[in-house]
């Protein structure tokens, strides 16, 4: 992606302006926030310490009446005044039972509210600790509907049971409304609801043991935090406490959007503010770019017809406002225009002249690699080449393995000079008798491998085998010097056995050393 120099400077600056003033919103809109924070954390944990202390009082009360209303009972009787005060604090029934948990009698309220056991059956109690009166926890089990009670055991080791209803604990939890879903919630100490605004979760008292808030209250802390509540399926911020002489939870959540929905009056403020400012920076940075870029535009233009060889340079439009590094650029840029027009032609035929020589360069390089330095026939590396593609072609040919038979006594004798001389001769003679197609390469040393392209026949074969024989025989003449050699040829013909260039000129190589054995000036294959 290509971008002009404009924008590119124009989104740096925008870039330089905007992070400050996105800042300063942030921060601005934080301490907005905050500021909801913090009227939150106070109003909602005085809502939950005030209707903590409520129902501290309502629980000190019902345990003082259930303490005094049992001692005072007398032949299985309680007085009417009792049973007025039980009325006033919802308890439903009260039941005498005797040290082992059995039921003896119903002094107040219906009998079937009472469980006949208190340690038989689903509905069993814990006996260990009665020495005071306590509330328990909400039973669920073997019970109509959870159930609230009030237990103690007096000194005759007679036990106490009261049902209670919790509507007083109701009410004070719907009394507290604020915001469109701020409200209170109530559980006992082990998480289940006893008021909740959803009264199917209050009718079934729902656990709310894994809400990390109710943890916090469960373990007896107090402060305020964040919660995601199932209740309205959203995030909330709730304050918590415990009410000290029973133990249940207290908290005063209310959704987050609230918060968010107080502060966005500030904060659609600050918003403003900063897009304005925002907006004052982008069109002063366009004026700046402009100021900046519009020099730099006129010289690209200039560079531009300089690189399509146009000779004359349109002239520098003065502005109004300039800046003199930009204008001395300018006038820097003409002359060095002049310079290269100038040494233009000869650059161009620099190049054209180092290009031939790379030309050339190339040329012999690649003969030299393909070609024997001393007979110019194709060397060892280009003719192997040649054979394996022959031989990944599946194309029939045939391989004659030349080597020289004298040759190393006219070496020993006249030196390798007449030596080279002589490998020449011999090359251009046998290269000169060839068929189109026909390949002589020099092996190495006195050897020599001529390939036959399609001719796969024996009697074929063995007759240009023959001939090149003959070739080599005819009588040379270097510096005066009358040389005479002859050669052994061994022939291998590619029948598609051979998978590599290797076994092939191996089997020509131990035909043409049969054919040494055999006696000089020899031909020897396999057809």
């Amino acid at each position: 992606m290509k971008l002009s120099f404009r924008y590119l400077l124009l989104i740096a600056m925008t870039l330089v302006s905007l992070i400050p003033i996105c800042v300063l919103a942030l921060w601005t809109s934080h301490n907005a926030l905050d500021n909801e924070y913090r009227t939150v954390h106070d109003k909602h944990l005085l809502l939950a310490k005030n209707l903590s202390q409520a129902l501290d009082r309502y629980s000190v009360d019902a345990l003082s009446i259930f303490n005094r209303a049992t001692d005072s009972v007398i032949k299985q009787q309680i007085s009417s005044e009792f049973i007025s005060l039980f009325k006033d604090i919802d308890v439903e029934s009260v039941g005498e039972y005797n040290a082992q948990g059995q039921l003896v009698n119903v002094l107040f309220g219906p009998a079937q509210s009472q469980p006949l056991s208190l340690i038989e059956g689903d509905n069993v109690f814990d006996l260990s600790q009665l020495s005071s009166a306590t509330f328990t926890d909400v039973h669920k089990f073997g019970v109509a509907n959870p159930t609230l009670y009030m237990i103690r055991q007096d000194n005759q080791k007679r036990i106490w049971l009261a049902v209670m209803n919790p509507a007083f604990i109701g009410l004070l939890q719907s009394a507290v409304k604020f915001g469109k879903k701020g409200h209170a919630a109530i559980v006992d100490r082990q998480g289940n609801v006893l008021a909740h605004p959803n009264k199917e979760w209050q009718a079934n008292s729902k656990s709310l043991s894994k809400v990390n808030i109710v943890k916090q209250m469960m373990a007896g802390n107090t402060g305020v935090m964040e919660f995601y509540s199932p209740a309205v399926k959203q995030d909330m911020i709730a304050a918590y406490t415990i009410v000290p002489t029973t133990g249940w939870g207290v908290m005063i959540p209310q959704p987050l959007d609230e918060l968010y929905a107080r502060a966005e009056s500030e904060i659609n403020t600050i918003l403003w503010v900063a897009s304005l400012s925002f907006f004052a920076c982008l069109l002063l940075s366009w004026w700046m770019t402009g100021l900046i870029t519009r020099p730099i535009a006129a010289l690209t233009a200039q560079a531009c017809a300089l690189a399509k060889q146009q000779t004359q340079l349109t002239p520098w439009t003065k502005q109004r406002i300039e800046t003199t590094e930009f204008v001395t650029l300018f006038d820097s840029f003409h002359y060095m225009s002049k310079q290269v027009i100038s040494s233009q032609a000869e650059l161009a035929q620099r190049v054209k002249d180092k290009t031939a020589d790379l030309a050339q360069a190339q040329a012999e390089a690649l003969h030299l690699a393909n070609h024997d330095q001393v007979t110019g026939l194709a060397n060892r590396m280009s003719i192997r080449n040649t054979i394996q593609q022959r031989i990944d072609a599946k194309q029939p040919f045939s391989l004659l393995f030349i080597d020289l038979d004298g040759f190393k006594m006219i070496n020993d004798t006249y030196g390798h000079g007449i030596g080279d001389s002589l490998l020449v001769s011999i090359g251009q003679k046998v290269a000169a008798s060839l068929e189109f197609g026909d390949i002589l390469a020099r092996y190495g040393g006195d050897e020599f491998v001529l390939l036959l392209q399609h001719d796969n026949q024996c009697d074929i074969v063995n007759r240009k085998a023959k001939r090149v024989l003959e070739i080599i025989k005819q009588p040379y003449k270097i510096d005066g010097h009358q040389l005479n050699v002859s050669a052994c040829i061994g022939i291998a013909q590619y029948d598609g056995v051979d998978t590599d260039t290797d076994s092939l000129i191996h089997r020509a190589d131990v035909a043409m050393y049969q054919a040494k054995h055999a006696g000089k000036d020899q031909v020897m294959h396999a057809c």
